[in-house]
């Protein structure tokens, strides 16, 4: 008889790393809370974790950042908060 597995959980220093930045984005990106996902895997991206068309995502991240970053809505949301701090560094408390 086999042992049964034991479940290991990941580490999530990188989730708690990037938590404030991946909710304010989803904020953005749908403002409404009861359309807001309830689990956001890494692997999401922001067109997986919200319901809204891609141009209407777009603008609102358009309009919260005053400017289009050049950043594709289909990148993993954690790279997402990782490539905005590389072009703003100081984000989000530079808001």
């Amino acid at each position: 008889m086999e042992k049964p597995r034991r479940i290991e959980f990941a580490d999530t220093s990188e989730t708690d790393r990037r938590q404030r930045e991946v909710q304010l984005l989803i904020n953005v990106a749908e403002p409404d809370p009861e359309l807001q996902p309830f689990f956001l895997s890494d692997e999401a991206s922001l067109l997986d974790a919200v319901g809204g068309a891609p141009e209407d995502i777009q603008r609102r991240l358009d309009a919260y950042f005053g400017q289009r970053l050049p950043i594709a809505l289909q990148l993993p949301v954690f790279q997402f908060v990782d490539a905005i701090r590389a072009i703003r560094p100081e984000w989000p408390d530079d808001m």
